[in-house]
């Protein structure tokens, strides 16, 4: 990614107190008593200015998400494995969505997590998501390769002390923003670095009670999208410890800017702590608009041929 320079109105932020008064109220609150409205609007009303840092995703770099295949599941078309249509049926907050909208959740590759199938597979996977990390299973699990067709702008959410002390990818973009600020605006460059690191910290949630803890981190991406016109956000995976990069893009922004290239099916095994993937399919000719995969069998397959089917940039 590629970090942007910032843009702010810088008389519309309120004092140091009443930043510090409302976060204090935001965090304390018991979220499942409070509607997604009021915290939308207490944000809106009360900070006004609501910071954003931005990079921009790199035209002919490529974005990976994966679907969990039920058994026996095969998929055969894009809108199978891209951003969900069902509305209706989503009724939770996802870590960047309200209810009843959709985003396209997707990883990309970073220094520590060449192969961004791995944070797919750590984001969808219970088995991978829960706690005990004993439990064993298998499962197959199919992954698309999206390719960014032109520059695409997101928030960047890297104000998180925890991920700047551990994670160098991370150090590196918030030093660059936290620098923009002193110099463009050094005035109330404190200020906003505190604003963008209480938001960070919302995304970087590790101990979550409910769904209803994601409101404010939800609320913040619908400000970007719809605010700042940005295509969505990009944050570190809390799935695999910060090591990884997740993205959530609107619907536009995919349907404007990304081209599914290839899809591939694997079979994962996972016993204890350790794991292994198989490769079981893979297909490059997608159909019409993407709707007709044709998969061909790739069991037994070189691992080094499929790395550079889903990860040639």
């Amino acid at each position: 990614m590629e970090e942007k320079p910032l843009d702010f109105n810088i008389a519309n932020l309120p004092d140091r107190n009443t930043i510090e008064k409302t976060i204090l109220e935001l965090k304390n609150a018991d979220l499942s008593k409070v509607s997604y409205q009021k915290v939308f609007y207490t944000i809106f009303n009360k900070i006004k200015l609501i910071p954003f840092v931005t990079a921009k995703l790199r035209a002919g770099h490529h974005i990976e998400r994966a679907r969990l295949n039920e058994p026996g599941q095969i998929f055969y078309s894009e809108q199978d494995l891209s951003y969900r249509t069902d509305f209706q049926n989503i009724k939770k907050f996802g870590r960047a969505n309200h209810p009843g909208q959709s985003l396209f959740y997707g990883a990309i590759k970073t220094e520590n997590i060449q192969h961004p199938r791995l944070i797919n597979l750590f984001e969808t996977s219970e088995l991978f998501r829960a706690a005990d990390k004993k439990l064993d299973g298998e499962f197959v699990m199919t992954v698309g390769k999206w390719r960014i067709l032109k520059d695409i702008e997101v928030a960047e959410i890297v104000f998180n002390k925890g991920n700047i002390e551990s994670i160098p990818e991370i150090k590196k973009a918030y030093e660059y923003h936290l620098n923009k600020l002193k110099n463009d605006i050094p005035e109330r460059a404190d200020d906003l670095a505190f604003l963008l690191e209480f938001f960070s910290n919302e995304f970087a949630k590790k101990e979550i009670q409910s769904a209803d803890d994601y409101k404010i981190s939800s609320a913040y991406t619908e400000m970007a999208i719809n605010f700042k016109n940005l295509a969505g956000v990009s944050y570190p995976s809390v799935r695999t410890d910060y090591q990884g990069f997740n993205v959530a893009l609107s619907i536009p922004a995919v349907d404007s800017f990304l081209k599914l290239e290839v899809v591939a099916m694997f079979k994962v095994y996972k016993k204890g702590s350790k794991s292994f993937m198989d490769n079981l399919a893979y297909a490059t000719d997608l159909g019409p608009l993407e709707s007709n995969f044709e998969w061909i069998n790739m069991e037994g397959t070189p691992e080094d041929f499929i790395n550079q089917q889903l990860l040639g940039d």
